[in-house]
């Protein structure tokens, strides 16, 4: 279960200020049942300091954690996760995402801190279709969104 926390400290998920739980595998703070779900989508990993402590990983390690294989059993689906559409007719479904999560290439790229910034500024925005604009210009986002579409759609 999620471990409680002091208030005030900003939701991973949504942003909000009042983030009251922790994940009990990363501790990143989350302020809902909702959020934890979404959280718990891709898969996280133990803080590298922790990692590095135990001696699972060597040293300068990505602290990016091989996702989970997906359950055999079939899960009830969210309400969040039903089969709808964004405004330009698409939705990445749950084993698009785990491809993407599996991937070593998408994996290693994930290791550098400047397009992890990106991303995170393009989550966090409230105008994020300009930020993704913006993004596109830098070379190194261009190669990680390619890496991201081959998966979604390989190329023979």
């Amino acid at each position: 279960g999620a471990l409680p926390m002091k208030g005030g400290q900003e939701c991973v998920v949504c942003g909000d200020n009042s983030a009251k739980y922790k994940c009990p595998v990363c501790r990143a703070p989350y302020c809902s049942v909702a959020c934890c779900r979404s959280h718990k989508e891709i898969p996280c990993s133990k803080p590298e300091t922790e990692r590095k402590s135990v001696g699972e990983e060597g040293a300068g390690a990505c602290p990016v954690a091989k996702p989970k294989e997906p359950s055999k059993r079939p899960r009830a689906k969210l309400p969040s996760e039903e089969d709808t559409e964004d405004e330009d007719g698409a939705r990445l479904r749950r084993e698009h995402l785990i491809s993407i999560a599996s991937s070593d290439s998408i994996r290693k790229a994930l290791c550098d801190p400047h397009l992890v910034e990106t991303l995170a500024h393009i989550d966090a925005s409230s105008q994020a279709e300009q930020a993704l604009d913006a993004a596109c210009e830098d070379p190194g986002f261009r190669e990680f969104t390619e890496k991201v579409l081959n998966i979604l759609d390989p190329k023979p």
